[in-house]
């Protein structure tokens, strides 16, 4: 977060790993737990369905992104599935705006966790590497 960078991470911390850091916070929140900000978070339960999880998700990540980390431009959400077609995860692909630097997050919902992987597409978007 801002704060991060500026009080505690010092001019040395890049922006991608602060945008890392701001949207590990985002993400990682359960929704309502911040009773101010009622759309802050992901929700953590009520889904009758996987379908109605994966939309609900899909939804409330491109939100988040776009409320509260505006330094990164969404540039989509796919979903992808295991190799037997069970399992399903979100990939998350965005882009530094500042750099045109591209970021991809994996988010598995069946188990509740996210990672960030680089994008094999590289910062310009053109076969750079992973």
């Amino acid at each position: 977060m801002f704060l991060y960078k500026h009080f505690v991470g010092g001019p040395d911390t890049r922006e991608v790993d602060d945008v890392i850091r701001n949207l590990g916070h985002v993400l990682g929140t359960k929704r309502g737990a911040g009773y101010f900000l009622r759309s802050f978070g992901l929700t953590d339960v009520g889904y009758r369905t996987p379908e109605e999880m994966i939309v609900t998700l899909t939804a409330e990540i491109a939100e988040n992104i776009r409320l509260y980390e505006p330094r990164v431009e969404l540039l989509g959400i796919d979903e992808a599935y295991d190799e037997d077609g069970g399992r399903a995860r979100l990939e998350v692909k965005l882009k530094l705006r500042s750099s045109s630097e591209r970021l991809r997050l994996v988010v598995d919902p069946a188990a509740r966790t996210f990672a960030f992987q680089p994008d094999p597409r590289g910062a310009a978007g053109q076969g750079g590497a992973p």
